[in-house]
């Protein structure tokens, strides 16, 4: 990697909060000295303080994309967005460039999903996936001894495009905040900003066209297509419904696998008393 330009978008525009957010990126952009010189990073931040609605901060990105990685002068090979809360490695995005060339000619696209420890079980759990699913039942491509299928939340808080996905993009209703309503109307505003070309045209048979590997002895989705959440905060509330299938049991046909239900009125009240509140998410007008 020649460059990597980093631009963090926020709502914050004074000097101290600014100079915070500098100070705290800053050890991540010290120089290796196992890298070439010539390999470089930057950091930049844009503000947006005037916004109608907090709300709209996560959708504040998009002319990176279409004014500045697809400049004529751009040398950028690939665009990722990624939300402040999800840790994305380099074994991610090499796995991503891997079989985005792979499955190009299908029009699908290798996909994430977000993961979180819990700490009282020793177990990992998959965010987004409630409950457990008929790996049999789905369409699939196999290469290098995986099925990639779709899943059934393929939200990830994140996209990568490269420049011909980008081209594609800019084009789509997904691309635009009033019209991406089209695509995913039961998304709010922040899973819409996120979804990228997932909804945009998928090929007969599929749902989306992210697709997640699988491998097919195991049930399980490899650890490099995993992106952690780094607030952790689902796996251990009995609220949500988010974070309670484990990695191993995606696809799992035990009877006795664990599927989250509603908690009931008392533990909502005792959650009440202890002051956590329910958060409604964004408006669903925006």
């Amino acid at each position: 990697m020649e460059a990597l330009d980093v631009v963090i978008i926020t709502n914050a525009d004074q000097d101290e909060d600014l100079k915070r957010i500098r100070d705290l990126s800053a050890p991540l952009f010290r120089s290796l000295p196992a890298r070439s010189a010539l390999s470089t990073k930057s950091l930049s931040i844009e503000s947006f303080p005037k916004l109608a609605n907090p709300w709209l901060l996560p959708w504040s990105h998009k002319h990176l994309v279409s004014e500045r990685f697809l400049s004529a002068e751009s040398a950028y090979t690939h665009f990722i967005y990624v939300e402040d809360d999800i840790l994305l490695s380099f074994e991610n995005f090499c796995y991503f460039t891997h079989y985005r060339e792979m499955l190009k000619e299908r029009r699908l696209i290798p996909s994430f999903q977000r993961i979180e420890y819990n700490d009282a079980d020793n177990h990992l759990y998959l965010v987004d996936q409630v409950g457990v699913v008929d790996f049999n039942a789905r369409n699939r491509v196999d290469m290098d001894g995986y099925a990639f299928v779709n899943l059934d939340y393929p939200f990830n808080a994140m996209f990568i495009l490269d420049r011909e996905l980008a081209l594609e993009y800019v084009e789509t209703p997904s691309f635009d905040r009033e019209r991406s309503k089209l695509v995913r109307p039961e998304w709010d505003v922040a899973c819409r900003a996120a979804m990228g070309l997932c909804f945009e045209n998928p090929p007969e048979g599929f749902r989306a066209r992210y697709v997640s590997p699988v491998d097919p002895s195991a049930l399980i989705t490899p650890s490099w297509s995993w992106v952690y959440h780094l607030p952790n905060n689902y796996a251990k509330d009995r609220l949500k419904p988010f974070a309670k299938t484990r990695v191993d049991q995606q696809f799992s046909s035990e009877a006795d696998v664990a599927c989250w239900r509603p908690a009931s009125k008392v533990v909502e009240y005792l959650a009440l008393m202890r002051g956590k509140k329910r958060s409604n998410g964004p408006e669903l007008s925006l």
